[in-house]
């Protein structure tokens, strides 16, 4: 199905309409209210998604040939280098859940906040934390290990 330039337009969603906030997890791992999430605004890109893994293996019943069996999925959050402010909320959580050992809450809204607009909604762990200073620029936060265990849950805004 191709689409005209028009149609493109309309269909487009452009990346800064996109919307990544964090949340601590509530009692015995519950996910958090709506108002609980902070949004991280300070980094200019991000990354959710997840990865299909399988276990693959070949002996003498399958005459040698190589066979693939799904085992689950592993989720993923990729953020950018982000600058530092130091009292921004979003950076709090993740700073205080790296030191923790604590696992978060996430949602990324694509194409921003509204009724039925998607939302993609998970858990992640925060595996480094680094400040970074440079002489002729801000102060930075390198972009964070994250791990985030499963697929995110898609869904819709209400």
């Amino acid at each position: 199905m191709g689409y005209t330039a028009a149609e493109l337009k309309d269909k487009i969603t452009l990346g800064r309409d996109s919307i990544f906030r964090v949340a601590p997890l509530g009692a015995n791992g519950a996910m958090p209210a709506a108002a609980a999430y902070k949004e991280l605004c300070l980094a200019s890109e991000v990354t959710v998604g997840f990865e299909n893994r399988t276990i693959s293996f070949q002996n003498f019943c399958t005459g040698g040939d190589e066979i693939e069996i799904p085992v689950g999925s592993t989720g993923s959050v990729d953020l950018s280098e982000m600058q530092w402010i130091e009292d921004d909320e979003a950076l709090v959580i993740m700073e205080t859940a790296a030191r923790d050992l604590a696992p978060i809450a996430y949602e990324y809204l694509p194409a921003g906040a509204g009724t039925g607009k998607p939302v993609y909604r998970g858990i992640m762990d925060v595996k480094s934390w680094k400040v970074k200073s440079a002489s002729d620029g801000t102060v930075t936060v390198e972009s964070p290990t994250l791990g985030a265990p499963g697929k995110p849950e898609k869904g819709t805004l209400a």
